[in-house]
């Protein structure tokens, strides 16, 4: 059974090589590896089953549109 720590999601994530975390069966989390998956809205599978929420898709800046909020406020101020 394996233990992931924050610190190694962080680097996988930070490298930009992973978009999706896959773990296998019994694979186990940290209390801290927990919240940054809840804070950065991470697509977590242990077993092919996934175990983070599901998170509604938000445009990041690298892929060349701004983030939903950014939008909206967007439209708020055009109205005003």
């Amino acid at each position: 059974m394996a233990f992931v720590t924050e610190q190694e999601l962080r680097e996988q994530w930070q490298e930009g090589k992973v978009t999706r975390f896959e773990f296998p069966a019994g694979t186990r989390f940290s209390p801290a590896a927990q919240d940054f998956i809840s804070q950065w809205k991470l697509e977590v599978y242990v077993g092919g089953e996934l175990i983070s929420q599901p998170w509604p898709r938000v445009a990041h800046y690298s892929e060349g549109g701004l983030p939903y909020l950014a939008n909206k406020w967007k439209n708020v101020q055009e109205r005003s």
